[in-house]
């Protein structure tokens, strides 16, 4: 994760670096919309819970290098909030606001359609960093809060890839899908009710997003 940390920080940094005239540099702002599931990993939890897709949001500022044949480097920093939320049959669920602040970096792919418009693809790592409390506990008030604790990470490492189409040189408008790389956390659980087995069981959560930037 650190490896990843270096390359995406030497990535930004070269990208500043080069003159802008040569780049093809512009800024501008992006928001947008979070649609997220949570998905288990092991036998304790995975058949016992399950997870609705929740909406969320995000809005940042964003700058975008133009290179030669089509191709492009994006960045930005958000604020996100992330809704999680998992539903128990026997217990009472809840939903968590997963609160980070997001750099997504992308590579992408451009495609003009005339002076109007363009069409473009892209994919990349995305860092996220958790600003928001790591405990979420989906039991009732009527269970011990430590028997039913999950721990969300304090970093979360996920993919992007997407596509979109940019009017007038200005606008942006497209479609991603963020998946995990790593857990976005852990359950933590000691003498549990019976019939259930206690243990730790990783989550990660998966995110639609419907995206609109204004470049400058």
């Amino acid at each position: 994760m650190k490896k990843l940390l270096t390359v995406a920080a030497f990535i930004l940094a070269a990208a500043w670096a080069t003159p802008a005239a040569a780049q093809g540099f512009s800024w501008g702002v992006v928001g947008g919309l979070n649609l997220s599931k949570v998905s288990f990993k092991g036998d304790n939890w995975k058949n016992a819970l399950s997870s609705d897709n929740r909406a969320g949001w995000y809005i940042g500022p964003k700058v975008a290098f133009s290179l030669p044949l089509g191709l492009s480097f994006d960045g930005s920093v958000q604020y996100s909030q992330r809704k999680l939320n998992i539903d128990a049959a026997q217990y009472e669920g809840s939903t968590k606001t997963l609160s980070t602040i997001e750099i997504p970096i992308n590579v992408r792919y451009n495609i003009g359609l005339g002076k109007v418009a363009s069409v473009y693809v892209s994919t990349g790592p995305q860092f996220g960093f958790n600003v928001s409390g790591r405990e979420w506990n989906i039991f009732s008030s009527n269970y011990n809060q430590s028997n039913g604790m999950f721990k969300n990470n304090n970093m979360l490492t996920t993919w992007n890839v997407g596509a979109g189409v940019k009017v007038l040189g200005h606008l942006e408008v497209g479609l991603g899908y963020n998946f995990g790389l790593g857990k976005l956390g852990e359950t933590v659980l000691s003498n549990v009710t019976p019939g259930l087995v206690g243990g730790s069981d990783d989550y990660k959560a998966n995110t639609f997003q419907v995206q609109v930037a204004y470049m400058f």
